[in-house]
């Protein structure tokens, strides 16, 4: 069965999983820009890394069967303001790239004013340039993710953004009639610190009236990660009776036509 990754770093990933990952059926992913950087990064380490989404990995993908589409945003953890608006300035030149089909990831995570201002700017350029957008929303366990992510929602409309060219990243199970209800598209992030495979699995058989908004994705990437989350949820479908059709739709058909990915 084929898939997409629509959420996968594949910039912390090593190239003989991203091999096993094409032998498994995944024929492209989205690479989005990484929410934070750990320790304090430069503007010039956020130009490095789209550089690095839009030639290196491309490249990379090719090489190992499957094509890599990129996401660009600026990191609101471990950039300063100084750096940040440098590259905001930057971000619209690389925006035009034939490999970006969207911007993200950007968001809240805690809902600091940084964040807020950040959000809107990344949200304006996304209008301009007539691009959806991969959302960062706290994860299941976050005890900030009641208040911080109806406040995401409510930036969205203030800003006029089309909520449904959203992805609602990182989706929990106690969370997801809150999403599905926004209109937006509902990001299941299958990983160790997010939605597991099985509850995945009984979300999309379950609520065949929601199917059309859901995008499953692993957001993966760094040592020692089970890289191998959307091929379990597909298996675990396909256990639980789902035809393949429908799999196909919600692992392959949809990411494919949100993100307007040039592939067949």
């Amino acid at each position: 069965m084929r898939f997409i990754d629509a959420h996968l770093h594949t910039d912390m990933i090593e190239d003989v999983q991203l091999q096993k990952l094409v032998m498994m059926g995944m024929e492209a992913a989205v690479i989005p820009s990484p929410h934070m950087f750990l320790g304090s990064h430069d503007a010039d380490t956020v130009l490095l890394l789209w550089e690095r989404f839009l030639t290196m990995e491309a490249t990379t993908a090719k090489t190992l069967g499957y094509e890599a589409f990129s996401s660009l945003s600026v990191p609101f953890f471990g950039v300063n303001h100084v750096d940040a608006e440098t590259c905001l300035a930057k971000l619209p030149e690389f925006l035009k790239h034939e490999r970006v089909v969207a911007i993200g990831e950007i968001g809240l995570d805690t809902g600091t004013q940084f964040e807020i201002d950040l959000f809107r700017e990344h949200l304006r350029l996304a209008k301009a340039h007539n691009l959806p957008v991969i959302l960062h929303t706290p994860i299941r366990l976050a005890p900030q993710g009641a208040a911080v992510l109806p406040k995401v929602l409510e930036i969205i409309k203030e800003e006029g953004f089309p909520v449904e060219r959203c992805v609602f990243d990182h989706a929990g199970e106690e969370t997801m009639e809150f999403r599905v209800n926004t209109g937006g598209m509902v990001g299941l992030s299958i990983c160790w610190d997010k939605m597991p495979p099985e509850a995945a699995a009984h979300y999309v058989i379950d609520h065949p009236e929601h199917r059309d908004k859901l995008i499953i994705n692993s957001e993966l990437g760094g040592m020692n990660n089970d890289y191998f989350m959307v091929p379990r949820v597909m298996l675990a479908m396909k256990l639980f009776g789902l035809d393949k059709a429908t799999i196909d739709k919600v692992c392959w058909q949809t990411p494919r036509d949100f993100f307007n990915l040039p592939v067949d």
